[in-house]
């Protein structure tokens, strides 16, 4: 019984840790369009992620039921901003998935996402979370995340 206790404790442990390497494969950064913004205007919130190599990093502009996990952003309602339309991925790749049958939108190195956002008060600040998932295809390996975002242009360097 202490050998079985022992086994999972260790698969356990090396599962975590393989969550914690792989989730890092992907690091997020954010910018404004433009600044100096007054109530009223509008502005490209930029989501821009940078992908390890070999990832890659599936796109918000496909539907799949099942398969791959396109990127999907939740923006918190915090009443400093509105969203404006629908995120845009920019520039994304396409090919046909094999294992799902299915078309699919992807980026490997860098992706870039816009969120056009009418601001509504000068203190304005964005706070949401981004879901989606990584792939390594020579690993056949695939890793959900769900991020929060906090970012405060004010702030912002």
């Amino acid at each position: 019984m202490k050998k079985v206790w022992t086994g999972l404790a260790l698969f356990l442990a090396s599962v975590t840790l393989l969550w914690a390497q792989e989730n890092k494969q992907i690091t997020w950064e954010y910018h404004l369009s433009k600044t100096a913004l007054q109530p009223g205007d509008e502005v490209d919130l930029i989501l821009t992620a940078k992908v390890e190599k070999g990832w890659l990093l599936y796109s918000s502009d496909f539907v799949a039921d099942v398969g791959p996990q396109p990127t999907a952003f939740e923006f918190v309602s915090n009443g400093t901003f509105s969203p404006v339309g629908p995120v845009v991925p920019v520039d994304p790749l396409t090919k046909k998935d094999k294992t799902w049958d299915l078309d699919v939108s992807y980026f490997t190195k860098r992706a870039e996402f816009r969120q056009k956002v009418r601001i509504d008060k000068l203190d304005y600040f964005f706070t949401g979370y981004i879901t989606g998932q990584v792939c390594h295809e020579k690993k056949g390996l695939c890793v959900p995340f769900r991020q929060a975002f906090n970012f405060d242009p004010r702030n912002a360097q």
